[in-house]
């Protein structure tokens, strides 16, 4: 097959973490930079509005000329917003998003000109671009689906005239247009997906974790999760007698065993070295089971090599809103290193919890 369209799938199912990507611009001292460019792209449609008003080609009646006024009034509060204030969070965003769009509509739909159209069906083009960068593949088709609908209501007039040549342009020029946001989106979340994966085990790397974690926790209803570590027993020795190359398949095989054997919603990574880290949505008593079945895994023997493993578990505390606290997920993951140093303390191959210091088997 010339493409795998489960990458189509992924994507199309894949939670944006609008907030990781907001910080990570900020990280980079880029936001404010990136307001004043979204403030000045938003300034252009208040701009048009207002010159369509002064132009020979001005709509004719009045109610039309107030309307494009009050519009360009709009586009200036909108512009001013991104200015002066911080960026939005997730939700004032997406409701930007649609202010954006019904306003570019809705001076192209009053404005009688084909150079006000072509200009409003390029601005919509650079919302979608926005929608890409930042948030999931459902807002961008939405915002698609608005952006094409919008452009056959701008053809419908053209076409009771009879300039059926202009509505085919203006259609088949956005329908070329609106493929670009979401082939950008789809490239962001490859590469998003490189960047937070462990390039020898295909597990999620630290980072990874963290950014899941921050999905689930912040949108996901309160429910009871377990965290556990689990580090291989005196894997150093693997690597000393075998190789280096050697340790590398035992860390892929071991990897392998955890994503077959952990339950299928869960979060599984490679935490760093000879370490992995999963998080469970489970009690303690149940993840308890699921971390002996993962010790009973990782001790199958691969060919003539057999490692352990020392497993420590920590329950999250129990919340009763969902809440992004990035904090919790460092404290809660810190307590199940502990307990799972405590395990190898006992001589390996066993499962320690945080919350009582029960050794299993």
């Amino acid at each position: 097959m010339l493409f795998d369209l489960r990458l189509i799938r992924d994507w199309w199912r894949e939670d944006v973490d609008y907030q990781w990507v907001v910080d990570a611009i900020a990280a980079r001292s880029a936001l404010g930079g990136l307001r004043v460019a979204v403030g000045l792209c938003g300034l252009a449609a208040p701009i048009i509005a207002v010159l369509t008003v002064l132009s020979p080609v001005r709509p004719m009646d009045s109610t039309s000329r107030m309307l494009l006024l009050l519009l360009a009034g709009v586009g200036v509060v909108w512009c001013a917003r991104w200015w002066v204030r911080p960026w939005p969070g997730e939700t004032e965003s997406l409701i930007l998003i649609a202010i954006a769009d019904v306003c570019v509509t809705a001076v192209c739909a009053v404005s009688p000109g084909y150079v006000v159209r072509a200009v409003g069906m390029m601005m919509l083009l650079i919302i979608g671009i926005y929608v890409s960068a930042l948030h999931n593949p459902k807002v961008l088709a939405v915002q698609t689906v608005w952006s094409l609908l919008a452009v056959v209501l701008l053809s419908i007039p053209l076409l009771r005239g009879g300039d059926i040549t202009s509505a085919l342009i203006m259609l088949l020029g956005m329908s070329a247009a609106v493929i670009v946001p979401p082939g950008l989106q789809f490239c962001y979340s490859l590469l998003r997906g490189e960047m937070l994966s462990d390039p020898l085990t295909g597990l999620l790397s630290r980072r990874g974790l963290d950014y899941h974690a921050a999905i689930w926790f912040s949108r996901r209803a309160p429910g009871p999760t377990c965290v556990l570590m689990i580090d291989l027993d005196r894997f150093k020795a693997v690597n000393d007698t075998h190789g280096h190359s050697t340790g590398d398949e035992v860390l892929i095989s071991t990897a392998d065993r955890l994503r077959r054997t952990a339950p299928a919603d869960s979060i599984v990574s490679r935490f760093g070295g000879e370490e992995f880290a999963i998080i469970v949505r489970l009690p303690i008593d149940p993840a308890v089971e699921v971390a002996d079945r993962l010790r009973r895994a990782v001790a199958e023997p691969l060919g003539s090599i057999a490692v352990t493993a020392s497993i420590g578990l920590a329950a999250f505390p129990a919340r009763v809103t969902p809440t992004r606290d990035c904090d919790l997920v460092r404290r809660t993951l810190g307590s199940a290193d502990s307990a799972m140093y405590r395990a190898k303390q006992q001589g390996g191959n066993a499962i320690v919890t945080a919350e009582n210091s029960l050794t299993y088997p």
